[in-house]
């Protein structure tokens, strides 16, 4: 029957569809220290300097740009903290965009800052943990953590630094992955039935890491972020949520 019409597939089967098919798996074991070992070698070896260089191909600004109220923010800014700042892309644009700013850029790993220490613009750049920042309370107005939050076993400790470098009235740019829709359906299920029982406790994830990982396969994220659970953790570190924007992958908090 050449003239037959294709029959439409609800967004229900097709949502299904998305969550079978989805790779990331969840870490049943208790000892969080065999992922954040994993994680940590990743990142000090070759294969980690291949992934920073994936990051170098971004155009950050114009993504940063589309993001709720950033460019507000961005704008009554002095001091910016690229808060785990990988290749150092968003440095390097924070800085181009507006000489006049301070921007400064932490990250732990060894080959980060490619980008950072190639271009001819002014930026700090630190090697140092998201955990244990390396700089003065009250050092920032603005700290933006782009896609970091995920990589760590310990999100509550990252987002305490984060207010306790912030200046008061400072603002909390953080933006993390969807990974509800990335996990078995099983694992997603697990995940939401939390939110009402166990609101505190993560779901974490074994990270599948190896010379192929992109950034955008996610596969080295090692809890599962969700607008709701990440939203719990920055309230809990005394920020006062200004906008979640599940769409945007985007929590904006300011300190005290």
């Amino acid at each position: 029957m050449a003239n037959e019409k294709p029959v439409p597939i609800s967004l229900a089967a097709r949502a299904l569809g998305m969550l079978r098919s989805r790779r990331l798996k969840r870490y049943a074991s208790t000892d969080l220290s065999v992922i954040e070992k994993k994680v940590a070698d990743y990142y000090a070896s070759q294969e980690g300097a291949a992934y920073y260089s994936t990051l170098a191909t971004q155009d950050i600004w114009e993504d940063m740009a589309r993001h709720a109220d950033f460019l507000k923010h961005y704008q009554k800014a002095r001091d910016i903290l690229d808060f785990g700042c990988g290749a150092g892309g968003l440095s390097v644009a924070l800085s181009r965009h507006d000489p006049e700013k301070r921007i400064h850029a932490l990250d732990i790993g060894v080959h980060a800052a490619a980008i950072i220490k190639q271009a001819s613009c002014r930026v700090d750049f630190v090697q140092g943990s998201v955990l244990e920042a390396p700089f003065d309370d009250a050092s920032f107005d603005l700290v933006i953590s782009r896609f970091v939050i995920e990589h760590t076993i310990h999100p509550e400790k990252l987002i305490a630094e984060a207010y306790r470098i912030l200046r008061p009235n400072g603002i909390f740019y953080l933006m993390y992955p969807q990974l509800l829709l990335k996990v078995t359906l099983a694992t997603a299920l697990r995940e939401v039935c939390s939110w009402a029982f166990s609101p505190g406790n993560l779901t974490y994830l074994d990270p599948q890491i190896s010379d192929t990982t992109g950034d955008a396969d996610d596969q080295d994220a090692v809890w599962l972020t969700n607008p709701v659970s990440t939203r719990q953790l920055v309230k809990k570190a005394g920020f006062r949520v200004l906008n979640n924007v599940p769409l945007q992958s985007l929590i904006i908090a300011r300190k005290g």
